[in-house]
């Protein structure tokens, strides 16, 4: 009876998460607060339908700065961080759930599971709003296509190739490892009281983001809300995370990156 509750409780949490993550999704296409839905912005991207033919959307200036709009990019970032890396960190707050409950029953000292998913939540929201002062400057000053929400091809080529080394090096071995095996983490004690649980969540955090802000920051070239690109990077995320081990698949994407990059910039 035990581990049929336990095993219930397993599922409700993943159901939780998997209902956050839908939402944040839904939120994402919609494009609330964006004057158009991530759809249609997909669609013009993909050359389907044309500007011309959508909601006419205003560019800011440094004279002209719009505090609504740049908290409703806040939240598009937000959103969108959530619904491509709360996926992929299921099996880690699964995994920190049966430790809390294994110390649960039996009268230890533990922390419950929402402390720790809030952690993952901090890191992407700090994230996200590096994400959108780096949007906003790209807007002011011109550089973001608004129709687009996309960058030139010489500043995507360069996006594409910093992406591809950063790829290669050892950092980003080295947060994927972490990101990886979180257990290394957790066998740490400090994670059974409040404060060493937010620290272990928010390095924890950290080393995933560490993985992947290059990839996120593509975005930028293909189209901030192309809906294909999200769906795209978030199974590549859950890809290198947990199906393919080692460092193959890492200085492959890297070196395909590179090449997309050239191609972008000389042809």
């Amino acid at each position: 009876m035990l581990k049929f509750l336990d095993h219930f409780h397993n599922y409700i949490v993943i159901f939780i998460l998997i209902i956050i993550s839908l939402l944040c999704m839904i939120y994402t296409i919609s494009g609330i607060g964006m004057n158009m839905s991530a759809w249609k912005m997909t669609l013009i991207n993909l050359n389907i339908t044309h500007f011309s033919d959508s909601i006419q959307m205003k560019s800011l200036d440094a004279k002209n700065f719009n505090f609504s709009h740049s908290v409703f990019l806040f939240l598009m970032w937000f959103f969108m961080m959530i619904a491509m890396m709360l996926p992929s960190t299921i099996p880690t707050i699964i995994m920190f759930d049966k430790i809390s409950q294994e110390r649960k029953k039996y009268k230890y000292k533990y922390v419950a599971t929402i402390n720790f998913v809030f952690t993952y939540f901090i890191v992407w929201g700090i994230f996200s709003l590096l994400a959108t002062i780096v949007h906003l400057y790209l807007e002011i000053y011109e550089i973001l296509n608004i129709s687009t929400l996309s960058v030139n091809n010489s500043i995507g080529a360069l996006l594409f190739i910093l992406a591809g080394i950063y790829q290669m090096t050892p950092f980003k071995n080295s947060c994927l490892r972490y990101c990886r095996n979180p257990i290394e983490l957790f066998i740490n004690n400090k994670i059974f009281n409040y404060s060493g649980s937010f620290y272990i969540g928010i390095k924890h955090g950290i080393f995933c983001v560490g993985c992947c802000w290059p990839l996120m920051f593509l975005l930028f070239y293909s189209g901030i809300m192309n809906i294909l690109w999200i769906i795209g990077l978030s199974f590549y995320v859950f890809v290198e995370k947990y199906i393919a081990k080692g460092k193959k698949l890492n200085s492959l994407t890297g070196f395909i990156l590179i090449l997309i990059g050239l191609k972008i910039l000389y042809f």
